[in-house]
């Protein structure tokens, strides 16, 4: 999994919005120079950085023991990986060991899945499933069944269950594909990153082309229902020439959708990145123009574009959200389940009802500890109960899902002030009837999305936090 930082990819060359006043920024790179501080990125509000030790095991057994006939949404994660690429900050075990770890892993998320299918009142049913890391393809296929069987044994899968895993490219083969399709995976995500051999040795993560369209060749003879990619811009070596030739190859393959992330340079938090020299970087003028780019050949080739970093073909489950409102976000970004609990199971896993968000310890061997003493593995967390921060919540929900939403003028007088400057950038058109005013995002408001919809959380008028937008 890819550490990133999102700018939406809306087209340069979209449908102008209104000219903006004489002395304002006229082109999106402008607007990015002038507004480029660290925003959040909302997968969540309030956002992890708000988590505290004060929230614990205690307080996820209390929200697991509520009766509920809603089914939920499960995360596993699964930390290992064979080498580490150099741009990650995933939760990440870098090992060779194999199975010499992994079936001691298997025995703690056992004792975990028991632990928590132990304070349900209830049987609960699963509606989404979700495999990430890490490398959930590390498994080898005998393990890899053993942890479904595991998962159904305290679940009930639905019959249109939605089943997605992330894998490595590198190792994964034609037997594997089907082995995976089999258990009842439906959906798969890969990443790319970028295909050009230069920029792949830079981050040290070489996966050669062929490679790429027989993994695509063998999903698509597995008859996945979804195949999704993820690509980087912004990475070491990388010019608007070669990341144009990853996007021709991206547009070959025809994946249902497409995750473009731009790369967040963080040597001082990721000492793994340290490895990247950061003269290697390209310029904020050339991710623009691979961004731009990225966004037309993709816009041309039947992509609908979708929130702030994703892209899904019109067919699509989440070009279909999008276009009938039902799109939400959480900690595993864009998802059409927006009305599903999110439990996540495994170190670091972060699990998201209403109320409550709760993360597993972040290391195993804390993760293990608590285990072994019969307790939820939960590290830190935060209770969300004041209606206010639940209606901010909302607030960006909408702006980040859907690019519009509504207000009281008389409550939100603050933020109404804010958007009237970002409207004088043309970032947003405003309009009011009576007492309520309507934000409307427009095609260049979408490059700052992020910050518009930092306008309805004042911790970021107190102190910026998050990361920067190039």
């Amino acid at each position: 999994m890819p550490t990133a930082t999102s700018i939406p990819v809306t087209s340069l060359h979209a449908t102008p919005s209104p000219l903006p006043p004489p002395g304002a920024p006229t082109s999106p790179l402008e607007l990015l120079l002038k507004y480029d501080k660290p925003v959040p990125r909302y997968t969540s509000y309030p956002t992890a950085a708000k988590f505290h030790s004060g929230v614990g095991a205690v307080d996820l057994a209390g929200q697991l023991a509520r009766p509920s006939e809603e089914p939920l949404s499960l995360y596993v994660h699964v930390p290992f990986c064979r080498h580490a690429c150099w741009y990650c900050g995933c939760n990440r075990i870098t090992t060779q060991l194999g199975s010499k770890v992994v079936a001691p892993y298997l025995e703690s998320l056992a004792q975990e899945l028991a632990l928590i299918a132990g304070l349900l009142p209830q049987r609960r049913r699963l509606a989404q499933l979700h495999w990430g890391g890490g490398t959930p393809n590390y498994l080898n296929a005998e393990e890899q069944s053993q942890l479904w069987n595991l998962v159904s044994r305290h679940f009930d899968l639905e019959p249109d269950l939605e089943a997605s895993i992330e894998v490595n490219p590198e190792f994964i083969d034609r037997e594997q594909a089907f082995h995976l399709r089999g258990l009842g995976f439906n959906r798969i995500s890969f990443g790319i990153q970028d295909a050009d051999p230069d920029v792949q040795q830079a981050v040290n993560r070489v996966v050669p082309v062929e490679q790429l369209r027989r993994v695509m060749g063998w999903l698509r003879e597995a008859k996945f229902e979804s195949v999704n990619v993820d690509l980087i811009c912004g990475l070491p070596r990388q010019t608007p020439e070669r990341f144009r030739t990853t996007l021709e190859l991206v547009r070959e393959l025809r994946p249902e959708r497409i995750s473009l992330f731009s790369f967040a340079y963080l040597p001082e938090q990721l000492p793994l990145q340290r490895k990247i020299a950061a003269a290697d970087l390209p310029s904020q003028r050339q991710r623009l123009v691979m961004l731009d780019e990225a966004s037309q050949l993709l816009a041309a080739a039947g992509y609908d574009a979708i929130g702030m970093d994703h892209y899904a073909l019109a067919s699509d489950s989440l070009a279909i959200a999008a276009r009938e409102g039902r799109l939400h976000r959480n900690f595993q970004g864009y998802t059409t389940g927006g009305d599903y609990d999110l439990l996540g199971v495994g170190p670091s896993a972060i699990s998201q009802f209403p109320n409550l968000f709760s993360q597993n310890q972040r290391q195993l061997k804390g993760y293990n500890a608590a285990l072994v003493a019969g307790q939820l593995p939960v590290e830190r967390g935060l209770a969300v109960l004041d209606p206010e921060v639940l209606e901010r919540r909302a607030l960006i929900r909408e702006v980040m899902c859907h690019f519009r939403v509504e207000l009281e003028l008389a409550r939100f007088a603050t933020e109404w002030a804010d958007l009237q400057a970002l409207a004088a950038d043309g970032l947003v058109s405003l309009s009011q009837n009576g007492d309520l005013g309507l934000v409307e995002v427009t095609h260049d408001g979408r490059w700052l999305i992020r910050t518009i919809a930092a306008v309805f959380d004042p911790a970021q008028r107190q102190q910026a936090s998050g990361s920067r937008l190039i």
